[in-house]
């Protein structure tokens, strides 16, 4: 099973993405048995990163 997620949580006096926030919920993630699979950059027009892009994978849950 996959998802998207898209992670755009800024820091309260920045404009910037907060990277703190990110590692937890991926922590948060990893603990649920979910794994990144991979993480994309969202930029402006000008290379601004606004928000990250992340491929999250779990395995089904097995049918009894």
């Amino acid at each position: 099973m996959q998802r998207v997620f898209q992670f755009k949580a800024r820091g309260f006096w920045s404009s910037e993405v907060d990277i703190n926030k990110l590692n937890d919920k991926i922590t948060r993630f990893n603990n649920s048995g979910w794994q990144v699979v991979s993480m994309t950059t969202n930029t402006t027009l000008f290379g601004a990163v606004v928000s990250y892009s992340l491929l999250l994978e779990a395995e089904p849950p097995a049918k009894e």
